[in-house]
């Protein structure tokens, strides 16, 4: 697998450390990478032959649908229990899925909220929702978004579903919110996030396009996932085996 690197500008300050790093044996590790806001990404003629070579097995097998294009990374188990998982969002450059959006409010974000989200949630209506009504609402919508002060309302009410389903609103995710929070902003920018999540198994599968999507919008999506992960992973690039690209329905095809 060919990586290329991405740089950003630097303060004075960090010049030495990046100095001594390339004095050294010229290598970037990806521990450096993170510390220095430098992206790994993997060779761009690398990932387009594996696009072409996939949407050209989706032209061979037309479906009545069209087909998405995923980005498949399989990392190596967790050594230990006490090796974290990643659980953590990856922000597209390119927006692959249309994404519905519920907040959970009191009464005193009610008005600054109304019109921001897809579906809003009063405090004051939890009690109206049976356990038949709270699997419709959690599986009707992709994000949910919390008021930091009714987060143990919203636990005891909706946390089994929410939980199961991954979609729990978390700090680390953006999605609890406050009175001074910029919801328009907050709001906005979960239609270009995809969730990443190694908990359950070893195989992390997100949407980077569709057979319709031009190549180099795949292309950018595909490094900002791989990107994000590496980043997150406690041995970076040592901690995945394989990296895959597939439409929805066919072959797998390595990076």
């Amino acid at each position: 697998m060919r990586y290329s690197v991405q740089r950003h500008i630097y303060s004075f300050s960090e010049v030495g450390l990046i100095a001594q790093i390339m004095l050294g044996d010229g290598r970037i590790t990806f521990k450096n990478a993170r510390f220095l806001n430098i992206q790994i990404v993997m060779d761009t003629v690398t990932i387009e032959k594996a696009i072409v070579e996939t949407k050209q097995e989706i032209e061979k097998a037309k479906r009545k649908f069209k087909q998405s294009i995923d980005l498949v990374i399989i990392t190596k188990p967790r050594k230990s229990k006490s090796e974290e998982a990643v659980d953590t969002l990856a922000f597209l450059p390119n927006s692959v899925n249309e994404i519905k959006t519920c907040a959970f409010v009191d009464k005193d974000m009610m008005t600054q909220a109304t019109g921001v989200f897809s579906k809003l949630v009063s405090k004051d209506d939890f009690a109206g929702f049976d356990k038949k009504s709270v699997r419709k609402l959690v599986k009707d919508y992709d994000y949910f978004f919390a008021e930091a002060s009714i987060m143990a309302q919203v636990a005891a009410k909706f946390g089994k579903q929410l939980t199961a389903t991954n979609k729990m609103p978390n700090p680390k995710t953006g999605t609890i919110i406050y009175p001074s929070t910029n919801l328009k902003a907050v709001e906005e920018k979960v239609h270009f996030a995809t969730k990443i999540n190694t908990k359950k198994n070893n195989a992390v599968i997100v949407k980077v396009g569709d057979e319709k999507t031009d190549d180099s919008k795949i292309v950018a999506n595909v490094n900002a996932v791989y990107s994000t992960l590496k980043s997150s992973l406690v041995n970076g690039d040592a901690s995945i085996k394989h990296v895959y690209i597939k439409p929805t329905m066919g072959k797998l095809v390595k990076i």
